[in-house]
């Protein structure tokens, strides 16, 4: 039974979300505390999976406490809740994420029960709880990217929907534009409607692209050539897909693929920004190989980037599918041998798709990852003949 601790005003918004929470989840413990010190106090003494916070608009006024409550427990997710903002959340240090006051608050229970789950699995494992726990700057998912699962959610939501609540982030249109009018979708004209644009790539596409290009604009860790980076992760998403296509995926297949493809390298972002001094070395080290990077990154914190970018992605509550593949997409072949893992369309797409588009020239493309020591040899070679098809529209993006 998952226990959550809300602080701040008893009769205010948390309130309020209370009643949300509870209403959804009644095998919830739901505790509202108006004071930190008893908060603290709290949390000392009763296993606590999530403490969110409710202090108003000065992210100062949380940083304490998400220290504070560190210190007692290092299995609960640290949750902020701010006034609605326009676009993106503010960053709060010490929060693992930073949520929009919204006018239904019921938005915030499938989010909840994800950290809650979170929480469960930290439990399970030590190092990733340290790391976890430890963590300073996390990313939130932007509000632009809760107002468009609320309008998917609506009967009346359509493309020019999604088009008008897209049209709030000038540099996601031109991004969204960009793909639409690149030659992976061969038109033989120009696309300039934006609804017709998402109409292209698909809702899927559009959420994985939100996210991410929140992340990289967000999140800009030293050492790296972000452009470059995106234009990687946008190549692993889009071949990604087209594996899974071509094995017979259908379209929310596909659209997993795409989105997991596009966030495979969160985990990375984030060790870059949270943890520079350990792990700029290993990345410097590795030359751009990941799966050399990935060992070493077990020897150093016991888990892989892919795994916690997984972990992160729970707490943003992706579909299962997208944060098995981010799990999967860097561990190495003997962990998911002992896992007794049967890896899914999903994650053996972005896997091969990593594999294919490998420029570092540490390993030859005629030997694949032991990840995909079961895939037939046939099937391998279509999937090389697919990225060479591919590779002067996926140049450009």
């Amino acid at each position: 039974m998952p226990d959550l601790l809300l602080v701040g005003k008893v009769d205010g918004v948390l309130g309020k979300l209370a009643a949300a929470v509870g209403r959804l989840n009644p095998d919830w413990s739901i505790l509202q505390i108006a004071d930190g010190h008893a908060a603290l106090e709290h949390v000392e003494h009763r296993s606590t999976d999530l403490v969110l916070a409710s202090l108003g608009d000065q992210p100062v006024a949380y940083e304490q406490l998400f220290v504070d409550v560190a210190e007692k427990s290092t299995n609960t997710i640290r949750m902020a809740m701010m006034p609605s903002t326009a676009g993106v959340p503010p960053r709060i240090a010490h929060a693992h994420q930073v949520l929009a006051v919204r006018d239904n608050l019921e938005y915030l229970s499938p989010v909840l029960t994800a950290a809650a789950e979170v929480s469960g699995r930290m439990r399970n494992h030590v190092r990733l709880e340290h790391i976890i726990c430890n963590l300073q700057d996390v990313p939130s998912p932007p509000t632009l990217y809760f107002d468009i699962r609320e309008a998917l959610e609506n009967p009346t939501g359509d493309h020019a929907l999604m088009a008008e609540i897209t049209s709030k982030d000038p540099s996601l249109v031109a991004r969204v534009l960009k793909i639409a009018n690149s030659g992976f979708y061969a038109l033989p004209r120009s696309v300039s409607d934006l609804s017709e644009a998402i109409g292209l790539i698909g809702l899927d596409a559009l959420l994985g692209l939100v996210l991410a290009a929140h992340l990289y604009s967000g999140l800009p860790p030293p050492g790296l050539k972000l452009e470059l980076l995106w234009q990687h992760t946008m190549q692993v998403s889009l071949l990604a897909r087209e594996i899974t296509r071509m094995e017979g995926g259908n379209r929310n297949d596909q659209g997993q693929s795409a989105v997991a493809g596009l966030l495979h390298d969160i985990g990375l972002m984030v060790l870059l920004e949270n943890e520079a001094g350990r792990y700029q070395p290993l990345w410097r080290r590795s030359r751009g190989d990941e799966l050399e990077l990935a060992v070493m990154e077990r020897e150093a914190f016991g888990v892989t980037h892919g795994e916690l970018g997984a972990l992160i992605l729970m707490l943003w509550n992706l579909p299962d599918a997208v944060v098995d593949a981010v799990a999967n997409s860097h561990a190495p072949a003997e962990v998911l041998n002992e896992q007794g893992k049967e890896l899914s369309l999903t994650s053996q797409s972005v896997l091969a798709a990593e594999w294919l588009l490998d420029e570092t020239g540490n390993r030859s493309l005629s030997e694949p990852p032991h990840t995909l020591d079961l895939v037939p040899a046939d099937k391998l070679e279509n999937w090389k003949l697919l990225r060479d098809e591919l590779a002067s529209e996926m140049s450009v993006l």
